[in-house]
């Protein structure tokens, strides 16, 4: 299936908005990043169910690029314990896996509603989310560290996104960790559950031997989505860290919460339902 200039265009201004977005907030790229492949690639003519698993599979992979830029951006990955960030980290993975390949094997268009229900819910948080107050990091209890590890990788990566909804509430408000520190642990466990969980669908899509793929694409995995969301989302998260000093908070993410309201209601197919051409 042939990818037009119009398809690249449309992947790189989402790109811009990806990184500027988690310039400015450090999430939420992922709820413009898998509506965006989605229906293009489903306007190339790509299944339904094949469409959405790319998508998914695809974000998690330009997750892990970005994820990197913002633990080196911030120098946080030098603000907490290595022993905190494996004792969550692994068990992250672990969740990943299981995630992951559950959801490969679930039909594209009820991903397409959950993930459509997950946007509504980050928009829910995006504007109420208030931290827990912590002053100190809390002891590793390897239980308590695992148990939620696993739980939270197999969410986050049963939805394709990269994590940083689920992880930083709960590694704030389950474990204990300082919002700051959470953030940080929150983006470097990203390269890992979303380098699992891309790997995963990619291997077990090569063993259902896929077809009707567009172009430069590696089972779930698509070459040319990745680089145009990578190339332009990495530098313009550095723009978009300056931007949100210098521009109202509250506002922008007001606005953003109303798109991810529109992307979710859209991806449900409420619009569709009641008739309306949006």
């Amino acid at each position: 299936m042939t990818m037009n200039a119009e398809f690249v265009i449309w992947l790189l201004i989402a790109g811009v908005g990806v990184g500027f977005v988690n310039g400015m907030f450090g999430v939420g790229g992922c709820f413009l990043m898998v509506p965006t492949m989605f229906y293009l690639f489903k306007g190339l003519g790509v299944p339904v169910d094949t469409a959405m698993k790319i998508s998914l599979c695809t974000n998690m992979a330009v997750v892990v690029p970005t994820a990197l830029s913002g633990v080196l951006r911030h120098a946080r990955i030098r603000k907490f314990s290595m022993s905190h960030y494996w004792n969550f980290a692994i068990p992250v993975g672990v969740g990943s896996v299981v995630g992951s390949g559950i959801a490969v094997f679930v039909p594209g268009a009820v991903l397409k509603v959950l993930f459509g229900v997950l946007c509504l819910i980050g928009a829910y948080r995006f504007m109420t989310a208030k931290p827990r107050p912590v002053d100190k990091m809390p002891p590793v209890e390897k239980g308590k560290f695992w148990s939620t590890g696993v739980g939270s990788g197999f969410v986050a990566h049963f939805l394709g996104i990269g994590g940083g909804l689920v992880y930083v509430p709960a590694l704030n408000t389950i474990l204990g960790v300082p919002i700051h520190q959470g953030v940080a642990l929150s983006q470097a466990t990203m390269v890992i559950g979303s380098s699992v969980g891309a790997l995963t669908f990619i291997i077990l899509g090569l063993l259902r031997n896929l077809t009707n793929l567009p172009m430069w694409s590696l089972s779930y995995f698509n070459l040319v989505a990745w680089l145009a969301l990578v190339v332009t989302s990495i530098p313009l998260a550095q723009a978009g860290a300056v931007v949100a000093h210098k521009l109202s908070a509250k506002r922008l993410k007001f606005l953003l919460a109303l798109l991810y309201v529109y992307v979710g209601l859209k991806l449900i197919g409420v619009f569709a339902w009641l008739g309306l051409p949006l």
